[in-house]
């Protein structure tokens, strides 16, 4: 009986430090490295929390039909070491148009992993580390979009 009790508390321990694992997922698994897809849209969230944050777009496609997308961006404490004020500018842009580069989602789902964004006043930031593996360069990209 002994035993069994040990076994199963053994079993419980390591069951339990699987969970963290389990809450967070892997770059290539979620998103496509080798796209980089430009987004324009109406900023109308920011979930500033861990391990990512999310900030949320309403983009408007060809037709004008209005998809409400979310973008996934590095920890707050990663993005205050780039830029400690990150989130005021977020902030100060709500209701306003941005625009991003991003990985989009493998599973199709309006979701992405965001490089860089540019704010309505010109700014440019990162929103993390590099996570695409292809030859463009997002921050160029967003320099020559006027």
């Amino acid at each position: 009986m002994r035993k069994l009790q040990g076994v199963l508390l053994l079993a419980f321990g390591l069951l339990i430090s699987l969970v963290p694992t389990w809450a967070h997922h892997s770059f290539a698994a979620e998103f496509d490295g080798h796209k980089l897809i430009t987004y324009t849209g109406t900023l109308t969230k920011l979930d500033w929390g861990n391990p990512h944050g999310f900030f949320y777009l309403n983009v408007k496609d060809d037709n004008g039909n209005v998809t409400k997308w979310a973008f996934e961006i590095a920890s707050p404490n990663i993005l205050r070491r780039s830029d400690e004020a990150t989130r005021t500018y977020f902030l100060e842009n709500m209701g306003k148009p941005i625009t991003t580069t991003a990985c989009p989602a493998k599973n199709g789902i309006p979701r992405a992993a965001t490089q860089f964004v540019k704010f309505a006043d010109g700014r440019i930031a990162p929103m993390g580390p590099k996570t695409y593996q292809g030859d463009l360069d997002s921050e160029q990209i967003l320099r020559n979009i006027k």
